[in-house]
Parts: C-alpha cells; structure tokens; sequence
C-alpha cells in the first residue's frame, strides 16, 4: 500500500508539474523582418511587444538596411535580445542594399545611412554576446518557409527585399507563405494618405520600390498596413507614464529614450507604425480593413515609390493583386494592448 501511495503522489506531482510548465501553443509562426533600430524607433517598440505576447511564435528574425545599415540593425537587435533575456530568438543578417534603388537617388544625409559600409556604433550597455546565425536572411526565409508550408507568417516592417529575395529564389515560396503583414505605402485614395519621405511615398516602400511591387504582385496573402492607419494613433504620454511605471529592463530603455521627449513638451504624441501591424496580428479587430489592388511606381521618375491604390483596376496596373488594407484602428484599445505587452 504505501508503495501505492508513493507512486501515486510521484505520478501525481509529475502531472502537476506538468500542467505547471505547459503553455499555451500560439497563434501565429512568425518571421519578424525588420530594418531595426532600438527604441524609440518603432521597430524595436514593435520587438518588445512581440516577445511579451503568447500569440505571436517569433520563429527567427530577419534585419534589412532601412533606418540605418545593417550592420547597426543586426547589433541593435542582437542588444535588445539580450536584454529581454531572450536569446533563445536567433537573428539571421540580411540584404545591405536594395534590388535597384540607386545610391545617388537622395541625398546621403537623409536616410543615406542605410548605403553605409560603417561599422555599427555600440548600442547602449555595449554589444551583445550574442551573434548572428550563418544563415543569411533570405535563404533562412525559404527554408523555414518550404519545410512548414502554409504555417509560416511573415510581419515585414522594414524595407521589402529579404521577401522579394526569397522570392527569386525559390519559385514556390510565395504559395508557401501563410500570410504577410506588411507595414508600408500611403494611399492617397483614402484618407490621411500623404508620404513621409516625399509627398506621396512611405519610406520603406521607398527605399526598394522594386521589392513591394514584388511582393505585391507575388500572390502571397497580404495585410497591408499603410501609413493611412499610422495617422490615426497616438502615443500620449498617459499611456507613456502607464507603461514607464512597469520598470522591466526592456521599458527602462524606451523610458531613457522617449522620456525626455515628453519632458515638457505636452503637445509630443508620436505615432505608431510597425507597432500597429504587429498589434494586428494578436488582436485584428483594433483594425478596420478593405479589399483594394495595390501597386507600386518603379518608373524612376518623380512617383518613384509611390504607392497605389483602388477598388477596382485602372490602366497601367495589369498584373497587381488584391490585398487587404487598414485604414482605422481604435486607438484606445490598441494603447491598450500595446502597453500591457510591453510592460511584461
């Protein structure tokens, strides 16, 4: 008998512990390509909310130069990891430059940076330990993709070329992609539809033109959220002191970086971009969406980057797919959301 009760106090204390440790499988495999910086960039907000939700598979990340080069992207992330103490996500370094957008296209001290060779200035508290995988960026892309097919997600929130370079790659990629959500482009068929970099074109569909209109026209499922939605957020400083209180190693440097921004200066309530894409993967009814064809200007001319789109077809955009565009969000909700991740 008391052999008996041993062995059932043993079984039952291993299913106890069991059931301890197990969490809950999460919604969403994902590929988090990003041409990052450490907050208060976006990126690196739209890091930290990905690591503290559940719903979100963060099955490796992928940089791209965009905001900076990619040297600084991949030690910026590479930091930030090891901050979060979340080195178990692996970092695979990807493209330097973009499919054809040439370097004397702009000037190089506005968002030249990302032509840089340089190498990347030390992120706060140093580099990381960490180090970057082997494996570049597109080629992880491809065989993730190709041996999970129709599982993995890609939140691309930097410039389009690891994807459109996947792409190119392996032709059966595209099929194979669940799905991507992709923050870019600015419509000016709906409201709040004005660039950011020129008068009509976002940034990262800017810098790779070439790259988006691959994407788009790739037949990959798409979510597109543009600059549109972006317009319709605030990040107040109620919802900053909200999140600053929580004092967790990864919100104690976006404090040090966006609290002296809010010092004193009450009318500071920047937007969210990539934040918002990442928050629509883990709750999509924040969003409001509609179906519209979508395209790209790659005429290298003065709509170079440009972004276009329309319920219906219009001469010149043969060939462009259908995709599903933000353009509102409750922005209440979604600060929500945002801080409570974060603040984990």
């Amino acid at each position: 008998m008391r052999s008996a009760r041993v062995l059932l106090c043993a079984a039952g204390c291993f299913m106890l512990m069991t059931t301890a440790r197990a969490q809950p499988a999460a919604d969403h495999h994902i590929i988090f390509d990003t041409d990052f910086a450490l907050p208060p960039q976006d990126d690196g907000l739209a890091l930290a909310f990905a690591l503290n939700s559940p719903e979100l598979d963060i099955v490796g990340i992928t940089t791209v130069a965009g905001n900076y080069n990619v040297a600084r992207a991949n030690a910026d992330v590479l930091r930030m990891l090891e901050i979060a103490k979340r080195e178990d996500v692996k970092v695979y370094g990807g493209a330097k430059r973009p499919l054809a957008h040439e370097k004397d296209a702009f000037a190089a001290s506005h968002y030249g940076k990302w032509w840089s060779d340089d190498p990347a200035p030390a992120p706060p508290g140093g580099f990381a330990k960490k180090t970057l995988e082997p494996t570049a960026a597109a080629d992880f892309m491809v065989r993730t993709v190709m041996a999970r097919p129709g599982q993995i997600e890609i939140l691309a929130i930097g410039p389009l070329t690891n994807v459109a370079t996947a792409i190119r790659r392996q032709p059966a990629f595209a099929q194979s992609v669940k799905r991507i959500i992709i923050m870019g482009g600015a419509l000016a068929s709906l409201p709040d539809g004005g660039g950011n970099i020129t008068p009509n074109a976002e940034f990262n569909f800017w810098v790779d033109p070439e790259a988006a209109r691959l994407v788009l026209r790739s037949g990959i499922p798409i979510v597109l959220s543009p600059l549109n939605v972006s317009m319709r957020t605030s990040f107040d400083e109620n919802s900053f002191q909200a999140l600053a209180a929580s004092g967790t190693p990864i919100v104690k440097l976006i404090a040090a970086q966006m609290r002296p921004r809010y010092a004193g200066n009450p009318d500071f309530h920047p937007h969210m971009y990539d934040e918002v894409a990442a928050a629509s993967l883990v709750d999509p009814t924040l969003v409001k969406t509609k179906r519209m064809i979508v395209d790209v200007d790659v005429t290298h001319g003065i709509d170079y980057g440009v972004s276009v789109g329309g319920a219906e077809a219009w001469p010149g955009a043969e060939g462009a797919r259908t995709v599903d565009v933000q353009y509102d969000i409750d922005n209440a909700r979604f600060m929500r959301l945002f801080v409570d991740r974060v603040k984990r």
